[in-house]
């Protein structure tokens, strides 16, 4: 990929850096998740379940904006090459996918493990060395192997999981991001900049699915992700050049 960094001017390119280590940005993006949610009604959602002969109700839609909270502070932080995002990231995992399971997602149980392993693979990666790598066969490996698990593990709950008919819109429409999500995931632990384009692929396809379903505050979460997924690429293309003009 053409490094756009070279034609960024340096008052630019240090704005933009500023900008992405900012901790005001960390409030706007927590401040989106929040109001987005809270005109959603995701606070109004409930759980309800039965234990020892009783019947309880789990307010589970404070519960997820909790837990949205969480996942955008995960993504700020490892923007920021913060590694105590990959933990927040990790945890944050276990909770999303009991979510949405228990929101009626069974396929839950099968892919929200392999985010867990990426997440926490890159946590201890990033312990021992943070290292800013150029795009190699390993990113393209991983992406396929992301898209390969995505299809069969949706295949499998899709067609074993539940009781419906397939609906290969519906497949697809998971699928394809789900798989980008896998192997951008993958690829976390080497810390490749070019890895944030493929979260702005991601991201577009979020906007455009939510696009479609008149789905406007959702939209605008996406449009954050995507703003930030791209002030990540710039800030760590700029970073890897001058860590390979100085190596240690």
């Amino acid at each position: 990929m053409q490094d756009n960094t070279a034609t960024t001017t340096p008052s630019t390119l240090a704005f933009v850096k500023k900008v992405t280590n900012s901790q005001y940005l960390d409030v706007v993006g927590v401040a989106i998740v929040v109001a987005v949610s809270i005109y959603l009604e995701y606070y109004k959602t409930t759980y309800s379940f039965s234990f020892n002969g009783k019947n309880y109700i789990f307010f589970l839609g404070y519960f997820s904006i909790l837990n949205t909270c969480f996942s955008m502070m995960a993504t700020r932080l490892v923007t920021k090459k913060n590694n105590f995002g990959n933990l927040i990231g990790t945890c944050n995992t276990v909770l999303s996918g009991t979510i949405d399971f228990l929101l009626g997602n069974v396929g839950a149980v099968l892919t929200y493990p392999v985010s867990f392993i990426g997440n926490y693979i890159a946590f201890r990666i990033w312990k021992k060395k943070r290292f800013l790598n150029q795009i190699d066969l390993i990113f393209f490996r991983n992406m396929a192997l992301g898209l390969t698990l995505s299809f069969v593990l949706n295949f499998i709950a899709f067609f074993y999981l539940t009781e419906n008919d397939i609906d290969w819109n519906l497949f697809l429409a998971i699928t394809i991001p789900a798989g980008i999500s896998f192997g951008g995931t993958f690829n976390l632990g080497r810390m490749y900049p070019d890895n944030w384009v493929t979260w702005q692929i991601y991201n577009l396809f979020k906007i455009i699915q939510n696009l479609m379903l008149m789905n406007i505050a959702n939209t605008t979460k996406y449009v954050f992700y995507l703003f930030n997924a791209t002030l990540g690429y710039i800030t760590w293309r700029d970073d890897r050049k001058k860590q390979n003009e100085n190596p240690l």
